[in-house]
């Protein structure tokens, strides 16, 4: 619809120059409604800026989503301007919304971009642990800990996603998270399949449930760390939640009043 409306915009403009066309005169030529051209292009103060980009392509797309990780995790993502971003990429505002319908559309092409990036290694992770087999339970323990240290190795970059959380009061925003998170869901239900596929995960848990838990707990993770990240060792945290996942939360036969089996192991220095 995008490409469309582009092509309905220059069209419509070499009809109307000098002038700027109106939004009125491209929905009619794109046969849209001028709701869908706003939607898509913006109001018309847009038009010029989109007019004099002549040049769409990949690497520009990914040069403004660069630029808008920087800026947004300097300024912050509210006070953060698309000037700033074009700025920063060298480019014109033109180039921005040829590639970005408005500031929101940047952002959650900038998460995805993100989620891509920070996920690519889980399955090489999965298919090592099929092929070499070994300890299950310490080999998912390890593979989590790196996903936390990917995301955790740029606190600007946590600190911008918490920044977007808290902007779901907007429609727009709330719809586009709730895209973002069935996307995760998806891909943590399918990460749950292969490993029960392979007899390394119990086979009645439900996939789509394991992918919302695998999220929450991860997301809970961040978040707290982004809190009280003076307070949250990772190193040893995670092995005890793990410990706590795969032996399960029941009371056994073997438990006594003053033994805690999951507690963090302590060291004493002789």
């Amino acid at each position: 619809m995008r490409d469309k409306l582009l092509s309905a915009l220059r069209d419509a403009a070499r009809h109307s120059a000098p002038r700027l066309p109106s939004l009125t005169e491209v929905a009619l030529l794109a046969q849209a409604s001028e709701a869908e051209v706003r939607e898509h292009l913006g109001p018309p103060e847009n038009f010029s800026a989109l007019l004099s980009y002549q040049a769409p392509a990949h690497e520009t797309r990914d040069r403004i989503i660069a630029s808008a990780a920087r800026v947004f995790a300097r300024k912050g993502f509210q006070k953060a301007s698309l000037d700033e971003v074009a700025a920063d990429a060298g480019l014109t505002k033109g180039a921005i919304y040829w590639h970005f319908r408005n500031k929101n559309d940047l952002l959650f092409a900038l998460l995805d971009c993100r989620l891509r990036q920070d996920t690519a290694p889980l399955m090489g992770d999965l298919q090592t642990l099929i092929r070499d087999g070994g300890d299950a339970q310490a080999t998912l323990t390890r593979m989590f800990a790196s996903g936390i240290a990917r995301c955790t190795s740029d606190p600007d970059w946590g600190r911008l996603y918490l920044e977007c959380l808290n902007l779901s009061r907007d429609d727009e925003v709330r719809e586009r998270l709730a895209g973002f998170y069935d996307q995760v869901w998806a891909m943590s239900g399918s990460f749950t399949r292969e490993l029960q596929r392979h007899g390394i995960t119990a086979g009645h848990m439900d996939p789509a449930s394991a992918g919302v838990f695998w999220t929450a707990l991860f997301d809970g993770l961040v978040i707290a760390w982004l809190i009280k990240g003076d307070q949250i060792d990772f190193e040893r945290l995670l092995p005890t939640i793990f410990r706590m996942l795969w032996q399960g939360m029941a009371p056994r036969a073997s438990d006594s009043n003053d033994k805690n089996d999951f507690a963090p192991e302590t060291h004493h220095d002789a």
